[in-house]
């Protein structure tokens, strides 16, 4: 047996180099995770809509906001659990703005959302480019 030969594992710059790899491996391993947790969905909204309130299957308390966000030139007619949403009740957000949003309350169309599945329909007309298409969208959330 030769007394001369050395564990590859001693040999100098080893340990070192097999450290360095490792904590290199362990950051790129907590970066990817980190990176990717919570990262927004792709959006799958049409052309035109920019968000919706609340988001599709999120939770939100009965008397939440309901709404969405158009971009400049669109006419929106806001529908929740089939009940219309008239125009003048559509004033929680800043119309010039592209917001439409309607909060429930007493002197309103609907004066509670009721506990449960929530879906909710916007239907825009373009006022600007009228060649663009409607928009014709609908999601749902859950009340509680």
């Amino acid at each position: 047996m030769d007394h001369d030969a050395v564990n590859w594992s001693l040999r100098k710059g080893v340990a070192s180099s097999l450290t360095i790899l490792v904590v290199l491996s362990l950051g790129l391993v907590i970066w990817v995770a980190s990176s990717t947790r919570g990262a927004p969905q792709p959006t799958t909204l049409p052309s035109g809509l920019l968000a919706v309130i609340p988001e599709e299957g999120d939770q939100a308390p009965k008397q939440t906001l309901v709404g969405v966000s158009l971009s400049p030139g669109w006419e929106p007619t806001l529908i929740i659990d089939d009940v219309a949403i008239p125009n003048n009740q559509l004033n929680a957000g800043t119309q010039q703005l592209g917001e439409f949003f309607f909060s429930p309350g007493s002197d309103m169309v609907i004066s509670q959302l009721r506990r449960g599945l929530i879906c909710a329909r916007v239907i825009a007309i373009p006022v600007i480019d009228v060649e663009a298409d409607n928009i014709n969208y609908q999601w749902c959330w859950t009340s509680f």
